[in-house]
């Protein structure tokens, strides 16, 4: 039975909370028995465009049901575009395969852009509208029992709250009523129309724009056409007034913050500041937002890499494609193709080397972490450099580089021990580009005992005076900065050890649904299956009951390391702030 049939076919809580996943108890205490004055955690965010707003965050609880809720409207929701592909076709914020690119995309190089906002989009989504909607649409049609539980679980002080895993898919869902009234607007005004949440954009290359949709009234200044107006408010939505806007085709053109005059873009000034921005924290540690005063600089680095985070989004897709890239080099662009991509790796390259907050383990592969993250929560007490225990809680003391993903991808490390050798092989070239690099704490390699070793000596053997080999039992190097190396412990005599010798022998013969592990790969044959499977259904998904003993010696060198760095670090005043001697 789809997800869709299960809802429609509900008819009271018991149904429904067996199509969450839920028992009737479970839902009906977290919606009628816990205290409404915690349910929420509030708080602010300042927005681009200036002020502020304000999140309510659902409890952990209440945030796994709303959770699963999402996951079933989704789930409805491909299910009608499988048979209706233009479903949702003009919504672009809050769907899966959709961005604010894709919304900007389809007003490229068009003689008029027309962009205007709702006002309180989510606060305008009451309880009675979401409770209306599941009762009355004709995709739903739900028992009103059943219409009223969904409105309870989404609904936070009579409106659908910013903040709840809920929220984006059932704004939606009741947007969907206007965007299909918008379409038609649109399509007989010969416009193209989108909406990315509360942003509505129409555009078009007629001669004239179309009266309906805005008219210009004096000059420069526009205002929303009766007919465009008076469908909003029909469907229960306001316009902000504040940030009604048209563009065109001669002046600077925006969809959701990119420009689209000829391709989707990020704006100069935009990257000229997030640039700037940078340049402040290589040189001083701290950085200000332009308009903002010197007593305003923070050494918060979320908010620069989301940016570089999203200018890097933006370039990427674009940058792929040959075609767009020489039509940027005969436009002579504000900056080359990789200059983007070129920032973010120095960025990157700062926060976790030059500036870590923690001492920084990197690993050679994902399930390296796994064994790790879940030995130091098993050792816990012998090991207080590494965690502590605080109201019941396992807190680790020091963080991994993620062996894969976007972050890894712009370092240019590769995977394995390949990309620990680079690590080595660039480090310092790396950190002498910044004139403040605190170092506050150290970079430690961990790496196999074994043949994989040799491409990461090959890079470190000049870097530290010592011989390293498989059979060299130092119980960590030194490679100069902040950068140790820490092998996996050779044994009694030594010889070569991964990682996985350190788990007891009977626990790497266990089968997962019949096959056995061998850990020279993942295995996609009938037979075998590799580390990854290894490390979350046998060690992660039984780690109560693991013996980690084997780790200690490991975990000892890892501790190790952090002694020396405090010791070596108070001497060379390096702790302090400021460029340490390279």
């Amino acid at each position: 039975m789809s997800s869709l049939e299960k809802l429609k076919k509900a008819q009271d809580l018991t149904a429904l909370a067996k199509a969450l996943g839920y028992t009737p108890q479970g839902i009906g205490y977290i919606l009628y028995k816990m205290d409404a004055a915690k349910k929420y955690r509030v708080f602010e965010v300042p927005k681009k465009s200036g002020g502020v707003r304000k999140i309510h965050a659902p409890e952990p609880r209440l945030a796994l049901l709303q959770s699963r809720l999402a996951e079933l409207l989704y789930d409805c929701v491909i299910e009608r575009k499988r048979e209706n592909p233009r479903f949702w076709f003009p919504s672009h914020g809050f769907h899966p395969g959709r961005t604010i690119v894709s919304n900007a995309e389809v007003h490229r190089r068009r003689r008029f852009v027309f962009n205007l906002d709702l006002e309180d989009f989510f606060g305008t989504i009451n309880f009675g509208r979401v409770r209306g909607f599941f009762i009355h649409d004709t995709m739903f049609m739900l028992e009103p029992k059943v219409a009223t539980i969904l409105a309870q679980i989404a609904c936070h002080d009579n409106a659908l709250p910013q903040g709840s895993p809920c929220s984006p898919v059932i704004s939606n869902l009741v947007g969907n009523i206007l965007d299909l009234r918008l379409l038609a607007l649109a399509r007989d005004a010969r416009c193209t129309y989108t909406r990315y949440a509360d942003d509505l954009t129409f555009s078009t290359n007629e001669m004239l724009f179309p009266t309906e949709v805005a008219m210009n009234i004096y000059g420069a200044d526009w205002a929303v056409g009766e007919k465009l107006k008076k469908i909003i408010e029909q469907t229960g939505f306001s316009i902000n007034p504040a940030k009604t806007r048209m563009s065109l085709r001669r002046s600077r053109q925006t969809v959701t913050g990119l420009i689209v005059n000829d391709k989707v873009n990020v704006s100069q000034d935009y990257y000229r500041a997030v640039r700037a921005m940078c340049n402040s924290v290589f040189q001083k540690g701290v950085y200000y937002k332009p308009g903002e005063g010197a007593s305003m600089a923070t050494d918060n680095l979320n908010s620069l890499e989301g940016m570089l985070s999203h200018i890097y989004f933006i370039k990427a897709r674009r940058d792929r494609n040959p075609t767009v890239n020489k039509r940027a080099d005969a436009a002579k662009e504000f900056y080359p193709p990789h200059a983007p991509k070129d920032l973010y790796r120095k960025f990157l390259y700062y926060k976790y080397f030059a500036a870590p907050n923690a001492p920084l383990i990197v690993t050679e592969g994902i399930s390296d972490i796994t064994y790790l993250q879940c030995a130091i929560r098993a050792l816990v007490k012998d090991f207080p450099l590494l965690a502590k225990k605080e109201n019941g809680k396992v807190i680790r003391l020091v963080h991994f580089l993620k062996p894969s993903g976007t972050s890894r991808d712009i370092l240019n490390l590769g995977q394995g021990s390949a990309g620990q050798g680079a690590l080595i092989s660039q480090y310092e070239s790396m950190l002498k580009k910044f004139s403040h690099r605190p170092m506050a704490h150290p970079v430690i390699i961990l790496c196999d005992n074994d043949e994989g070793l040799k491409t990461v000596i090959k890079n470190a053997k000049s870097k530290v005076g010592k011989i390293i080999s498989t059979a060299s039992t130092e119980q960590f190097y030194h490679l100069g900065l902040n950068l140790y190396l820490v092998k996996v412990p050779e044994g009694v005599p030594p010889q070569d050890r991964s990682i996985e010798s350190l788990f007891d022998s009977a626990l790497l013969k266990k089968k997962v649904n019949g096959k056995t592990f061998n850990p020279k790969k993942d295995h996609k044959d009938n037979k075998h299956y590799g580390k990854v499977v290894f490390a979350e259904n046998v060690i992660r998904a039984d780690a109560g009951s693991v013996d980690f003993t084997g780790f200690k010696d490991f975990l000892t060198r890892i501790e190790n390391v952090l002694k020396d760095y405090r010791k070596t670090s108070s001497k060379a005043g390096s702790t302090t702030g400021g460029a340490a001697a390279v």
